[in-house]
């Protein structure tokens, strides 16, 4: 490893760990000098995502977020940051594409179970409340250990299929 990119690895931890400090504006300052340095770097550019959206200013994070994925960011991190973009639009009011975002998610990684909880808030936002309650009884009922809802899970799977019961009468 080179000087520079122990340099690189060295400067991006101690911004994660002033983020995780709740240092919020020192990591960012941090951050946005790397960014300068390596400004096509996707890793970088999720990471300025990431602060702006940790400081609350979801729209400042968006394009970041945008530029990292388009840059290649890839693995545990390209799949997180699908789920940022997509929680970024939904607060930005922008449903529409953060129910394809996060739809995008979850036919990525369909082993991990966080973007399917992130798309049903989409969906519930987005005025598919149906939907949103659909996909978190299955999530429920395909992760959960605790034996009082497993004791419930035929009714809890009726139900998630018939969530209107009045339309059934």
């Amino acid at each position: 490893m080179s000087t520079s990119d122990a340099d690189y690895t060295l400067r991006l931890q101690r911004a994660r760990d002033l983020r995780r400090d709740e240092e919020l504006e020192q990591s960012q300052e941090l951050l946005l000098e790397l960014l300068d340095e390596h400004p096509d770097d996707p890793t970088i550019l999720f990471e300025v995502g990431g602060s702006y959206d940790v400081l609350g200013d979801e729209g400042m994070a968006i394009p970041y977020y945008r530029e990292a994925l388009d840059a290649g960011l890839a693995g545990d991190e390209r799949h997180e940051c699908l789920i940022c973009l997509g929680s970024s639009l939904r607060v930005v009011g922008e449903y529409d594409e953060a129910v394809e975002c996060l739809e995008r998610a979850v036919e990525e990684y369909p082993t991990r179970n966080s973007g399917r909880a992130f798309l049903a808030l989409a969906h519930y936002s987005n005025g598919r409340p149906d939907e949103a309650v659909r996909m978190l009884l299955d999530l429920l009922l395909s992760t959960t250990g605790d034996a009082d809802i497993r004791s419930f899970a035929d009714p809890l799977e009726y139900y998630r299929d018939n969530l209107d019961l009045d339309d059934e009468a």
